[in-house]
């Protein structure tokens, strides 16, 4: 069986310029037992970026933020220890820097457990405080039923 049928991967965020700030696509985990974030900054990354995770109980709702654990890689991509990431950390509202996670990985781990009641939607949203840079976030979703008829999480 190959990876991507034993994950769904969801494409949630492409952007060129992060400087006017923006919200991934919702996507929904009602029928998931773990998610994890894919960020990938590109190297035009300058000042801050803040990095937030909500839930709701509907598609592109932000009702609560969602404190989040995190690792990033040791380097920058194309360097040697790019894929071994730090301990982990926890965040409700991660602060990007420029300096650190210029052309570096960023994986977010989400415990569906750990939401609010009725919180089966996930929107990503990037604050507008860099000054430059780019961002690509894929959600890698276990999904707790292998249900070929559950084909969308968007």
């Amino acid at each position: 069986m190959e990876l991507c049928e034993k994950l769904k991967l969801i494409p949630i965020f492409n952007s060129a310029n992060i400087t006017a700030g923006a919200d991934g696509d919702s996507f929904c985990i009602k029928h998931a037992s773990h998610v994890a974030l894919l960020c990938m900054f590109g190297p035009s990354l300058s000042n801050d970026a803040v990095l937030k995770v909500y839930s709701g109980a509907a598609d592109g709702e932000k009702t609560a933020a969602i404190t989040f654990a995190y690792r990033y890689g040791g380097a920058a991509t194309g360097s040697a220890s790019a894929d071994v990431l730090t301990a982990r950390a926890t965040s409700a509202a991660l602060t990007c820097t420029g300096t650190t996670f210029v052309s570096r990985l960023l994986v977010i781990d989400i415990d569906p457990r750990d939401l609010t009641d009725g919180h089966y939607w996930i929107t990503v949203n990037v604050s507008n405080a860099a000054d430059a840079g780019e961002l690509t976030i894929i959600a890698a979703v276990d999904a707790k039923y292998m249900d070929p008829s559950l084909d969308t999480y968007l």
